[in-house]
Parts: structure tokens; sequence; C-alpha cells
């Protein structure tokens, strides 16, 4: 009888031990991975020490060094679904600079029909000030590159100058533009932009707001390095019909509204390389 029980408390142990292992390393195999296409700034892996690159993996459990509140990542899960690698908010507030990366991703908000372009200008006769707003938008735009001159403008615009007011590290700042051009050098920012600018504009004392929006800039060379690692995640050749509509949508996906001639100019490029 005891020999029994024993022999029934052995394959209990190794049964449980099987059921144990498996369980271990059904986890293991479920743990996600995420490629990276876009990085802005230094987020260092803390175990290997190894600052993040463009076309590298980041495991769902990687404990992340930022060296700054402005650096960010964008990442693809297996799915391809996009995702910002950023400090989260309850570590801003706090100052905590080391986070696991499950604790930093952000859903990338898809936009399916931002498209800011010159011809759209042209059409209604030029920017006015009633359509500059719808222009610009409420939510993010970006220049690639160091300069944008706003496209067309009709002659009651031309009585103003643009106004972008903003607040920098050591208090508010604005940028008076006489020209209609958004000069990189002379905005004082860190990071990628201004998380926060208010663009108006002037005619002698009149001030008229237009829109708050968060204003990037990136370089275009940037964008190459994007897209080829955005295309390999997604197995697509430059060849293919549709990478022009895929490159577009990553573009307003991340970066928000983009000039429309301006980003199809350098997706010629890049696909002509």
């Amino acid at each position: 009888m005891n020999k029994i029980a024993g022999f029934i408390a052995k394959r209990t142990v190794v049964v449980v031990l099987i059921l144990t292992m498996s369980t271990t390393v059904a986890v293991s195999q479920d743990v996600e991975t995420y490629d990276i296409v876009s990085t802005n700034g230094t987020i260092v892996d803390k175990r290997s020490g190894r600052e993040l690159q463009i076309g590298d993996k980041v495991n769902f459990q990687t404990e992340l060094q930022f060296n700054s509140l402005h650096d960010r990542a964008v990442l693809l899960n297996s799915e391809r679904a996009k995702y910002y690698l950023e400090l989260p908010r309850a570590s801003i507030v706090s100052g905590q600079m080391v986070v696991v990366s499950d604790l930093a991703l952000t859903p990338v908000r898809s936009r399916p029909a931002l498209i800011t372009s010159t011809r759209g200008v042209l059409a209604v006769g030029g920017l006015s000030p009633q359509n500059m707003r719808e222009y610009f938008a409420v939510d993010t735009f970006t220049v690639i590159g160091d300069r944008f001159t706003l496209p067309v403008l009709t002659r009651d615009v031309e009585l103003f100058d643009l106004l972008l007011r903003y607040e920098s590290e050591i208090g508010i700042e604005e940028f008076l533009s006489t020209d209609f051009t958004i000069d990189r050098s002379k905005l004082k920012f860190q990071g990628r932009g201004i998380s926060e600018c208010f663009v108006m504009l002037v005619e002698g004392n009149n001030i008229l707001p237009v829109t708050q929006l968060s204003l990037f800039f990136v370089e275009k060379e940037q964008l190459f390095n994007e897209f080829d690692a955005y295309l390999k995640v997604l197995n697509l050749r430059k060849t293919e019909s549709s990478v022009r509509d895929v490159l577009r949508q990553y573009c307003f996906d991340v970066y928000g509204k983009i000039d429309r001639n301006t980003l199809d100019t350098v997706i010629n490029d890049f696909l002509e390389m």
C-alpha cells in the first residue's frame, strides 16, 4: 500500500513539474516584442546599457532609462499596431526617468484624413484668416526640415504678421514672422519642438487668435531611416503600388499634420534612392 501511495505521489510531482514548466514556456513565448521604427532622443536599455536604435527590438518588460522628458520612440507590435514609447505622465511629475517599457507605451491614434496641402490652399484662393485654423488644425503640425514658409497667402492675410507664442525653459517666448516663415533656429525649445504653441495674426495693436497646437520638427534624413525600417517590418518593397499611401499614413499617424506637397516630395526622394 505504501509503495502504491509513493508511486502515485511521485507521478503527481512529475505531472505538476511538467505543467509548471509548460506554463513557464507558454508565458515566455507570449511576451510581446516590439520593432523600433523611430527614435528621438536617448533611451537606454538598462540591462545591456545600449541605446535603443531604429531597427532594434524591445521586450514588453524591458527596463528603460530616459535621458530627458522629451525622448520618444515609435514601435510596432506583432500585429503592426503603432505605439509611442515615452515617459508616462506619472514619471514626468515625479521626475522618475527609469520605467519598465510596458508602462511607457501609448497607442498611436490613427489619423486617416490629415492632409494639409498647398493644392488645397490654392483651390480656395490661398490662406486667409478664415481658413488658417483649418490648415494648421488644433492638434499637431510638423515641419520637415528647419524652415517652412506657409503657402500662397490672400491679400487680407498679407496685412498681418504671424506670431507664435509659447513657453520655454525660461519663460514666455514670442516669435514674430513678417514673411510667414517658421524658422526653427529662431525658436527656443528642447527635444522635438513646442508642445503648446499659440498661433496668432498681428496687425498693429490688433491680435487675431488662430489656433493652439503642438509644433514639431523632423529632419528629412530621419524620415528616410524611419521609412526604411517601417517598410522592412511590413515586408513591403519600395516598388509596390501601395507604398506611397502607406508612408503618408505613417507620417500622419506619428507626426500629425504635415504640408502634403512637402511630404510627397520627401517620399518621392526616398523611393528614388
